[in-house]
């Protein structure tokens, strides 16, 4: 048997987008160097603008006024020390920029918010929330989140918000539960927030729920948000929900917001009984485009519910620090109107970037292990890719899916199929 006797490839031949990636996120209360890779950007000409958010200080410039950009090296590396100050090693949310090295911003000291014309001149960025003690993470689609958890009344409501299990929770299928209970006499949400900034792209939410059932005191939100309140904290919704009013046939809407703006706002209806949809978006720079499908996800769109474009440029949001947020609330803080816990399922969210994926390649297949095989595969972050393996290039099993992480995954095969031959090929999925 020969194995890997073809090593196909898939992918599209495009010019390359810059990005940059964090590859050592230092833990909480760490005196470690933040560390990361730049990817198709000349170091020569580039740099890592890096900032660090202290709670009850605000955003700083790393590693000092002094020196506020980190070089990149021949290799794409770059390290930066974010622990030069008091504090700093409680920092819980942290900013890496690309930039050119003409970069010129002054120096960032205590501000609440990243200024917008800092995040303007990012050629790419990453900006990610790291745990700290207390709070509860989990992973859901291949992503991590934290979860909201509030004793006192916050928005959106407002409401209680528990982090508890009993609120929020995946299952062995990988769907998130998001769960409205009533303990001790006290009604308490749920939400979960992404651990890291996604930037233009699509932004794609699959629900194994039927949306035409939810409660009308009870809002589904899965949506954008900044605490910056720049762009109208760069929120776009895609909403389930009636907003009190039970008799109304309309159960979704999508929205840039202010809501309350003519053109911000449509509403829409998911049939009764749809047990699976998805709803999405695709935000660029000039437009937010919406969709809304029966079942899973159609790049053909065949199974269209309702579609809406946002086309008012001015007031299409340019992407800072916002977050993805899934929410399960009361309007007002009401109970809900039969006084019935509410739950949801989430199958999925994915995010899939704007540009196309550029040409995928796998190595050479190699014997790591009795009946363990490995391989490479050079990827671009973000996006999916599924491995298929065939034994006459005609039929393609699939081996299973991988989300990049990095621009070099690592793919295992176990037991391969005893054939005299056997092909893989990597495909990027929309």
């Amino acid at each position: 048997m020969t194995l890997g006797a073809w090593l196909v490839v898939a992918g599209v031949c495009r010019a390359a987008t810059p990005l940059i990636l964090i590859t050592n996120l230092p833990p909480h209360g760490s005196l470690n160097d933040l560390q990361g890779k730049v990817l198709n950007a000349n170091p020569t000409s580039h740099a890592v603008a890096v900032f660090i958010y202290v709670p009850g200080y605000g955003w700083v410039s790393k590693p000092t006024c002094g020196q506020p950009l980190t070089p990149i090296q021949t290799n794409g590396t770059w390290i930066a020390d974010i622990t030069t100050g008091g504090g700093d090693t409680n920092a819980t949310r942290i900013a890496a920029l690309l930039v050119s090295t003409n970069y010129n911003e002054p120096c960032v000291l205590g501000l609440a918010n990243l200024p917008t014309n800092i995040y303007a001149q990012a050629i790419a960025k990453k900006v990610v929330t790291r745990p700290s003690p207390g709070a509860r993470f989990l992973s859901f689609s291949g992503f991590d989140w934290w979860v909201k958890d509030f004793a006192t009344l916050v928005g959106p409501g407002p409401n209680y918000f528990s982090s508890n299990t009993n609120n929020v929770w995946t299952d062995g299928a990988g769907r998130l539960h998001l769960r409205i209970t009533n303990r001790s006499n006290q009604w308490q949400c749920a939400e979960i927030v992404s651990a890291r900034t996604f930037g233009g792209g699509t932004y794609r939410f699959e629900l194994d729920t039927p949306a035409d059932s939810l409660d009308p005191n009870v809002t589904l939100g899965l949506f954008t948000w900044s605490d910056d309140p720049a762009y109208t904290y760069r929120e776009i919704d895609v909403e389930c929900a009636r907003w009190g009013v039970a008799g109304d046939t309309n159960n979704s809407q999508f929205v840039v917001q202010p809501y309350n703006v003519s053109d911000h706002l449509t509403r829409y209806r998911v049939p009764p009984g749809l047990t699976n949809s998805t709803h999405l978006f695709i935000w660029e720079t000039n437009r937010v485009s919406f969709q809304c499908q029966t079942g899973s996800y159609s790049p053909a769109a065949t199974n269209l519910i309702s579609s809406w474009v946002f086309t008012n440029a001015p007031a299409v949001p340019q992407s800072g620090d916002e977050n993805v947020r899934l929410n399960l609330w009361l309007i007002f803080g009401n109970p809900p109107a039969n006084n019935n816990e509410v739950e949801v399922i989430i199958k999925s969210f994915r995010f899939v970037p704007l540009e196309p994926p550029a040409r995928a390649v796998l190595g050479k297949l190699k014997l790591v292990s009795a009946g363990l095989w490995q391989f490479t595969i050079n990827t671009q972050p973000d996006f999916f890719y599924e491995v298929q393996s065939s034994a006459n290039l005609r039929e393609w099993q699939s081996l299973g899916t991988i989300l990049a992480t990095n621009d070099v995954m690592t793919f295992s095969v176990t037991n391969p199929a005893s054939a005299s031959a056997q092909f893989y090929r990597v495909l990027a999925l929309p």
